[in-house]
């Protein structure tokens, strides 16, 4: 459905032929919101499970491609899936849109990826009744140590993987994922410290060449005389 603003005339004046007042100029129309997004990013680079990886030898068993996809997107798992951190998956007021929710694993950075789609029993007007209905909780999506069975396989060796898991985006909220600062700051700090070392190697430099022609220069008046 739609909106349009009820101040906004349908049509010009009939005897200026302008819109009134001017500034409104064309009604706008609104929508509703349908439903949202979010996603989870994990780097499994130091795992020995690439999980969701379409070319890894040890995507296999649960953690393969399709089985990973199945346990994001069950709604009856009682410990994995995208249903324990999104706020309406678990009210029941959306529902998840199984095709485009799932996984993918990116080998050359060892990232796993896990997006997930909604879309509302009832449409909502406002970012915030939104956000409050599609927005993952701070928690991990859990897709390892599952209460249904998808061909398990190293189950134990799985779970020591992924407890100690590095979440590189703590919380993606409608395509806008968190920047993480952890990382950048340590990059921040190297760079600045470099810049800084070079820095006063140059100025040493420059001093040492300017202190050395002035004293050439000296002489040669010297000799001049």
């Amino acid at each position: 459905s739609s909106g349009i603003n009820a101040e906004c005339p349908l049509r010009p004046g009939k005897t200026t032929g302008k819109y009134e007042p001017q500034f409104l100029g064309r009604c706008k129309e609104t929508n509703p919101f349908t439903g949202g997004k979010g996603s989870q990013n994990m780097n499994l680079k130091n795992s020995g499970t690439k999980a969701c990886s379409s070319t890894d030898a040890s995507a296999v068993g649960e953690f393969s491609p399709a089985n990973m996809k199945l346990k994001l997107n069950s709604m009856t798992d009682t410990a994995c899936g995208f249903k324990h951190r999104v706020p309406c998956l678990l009210s029941g007021e959306c529902t998840l849109d199984t095709v485009k929710s799932g996984c993918t694993f990116d080998d050359a950075t060892g990232v796993l990826s896990m997006n997930y789609f909604v879309n509302f029993v009832t449409p909502v007007w406002k970012f915030t009744e939104r956000d409050a209905l599609a927005n993952k909780d701070d928690q991990v999506i859990k897709f390892w140590s599952c209460s249904e069975s998808y061909s398990k396989r190293r189950r134990r060796d799985a779970e020591n993987d992924f407890e100690d898991f590095e979440s590189i985006e703590k919380r993606a909220v409608n395509g806008s994922d968190a920047e993480d600062s952890s990382t950048s700051d340590s990059t921040h700090f190297v760079a600045a410290t470099t810049v800084g070392v070079c820095t006063v190697v140059l100025m040493t430099a420059f001093l040492t060449v300017l202190v050395l022609r002035m004293k050439q220069k000296r002489s040669e008046d010297l000799e001049a005389l």
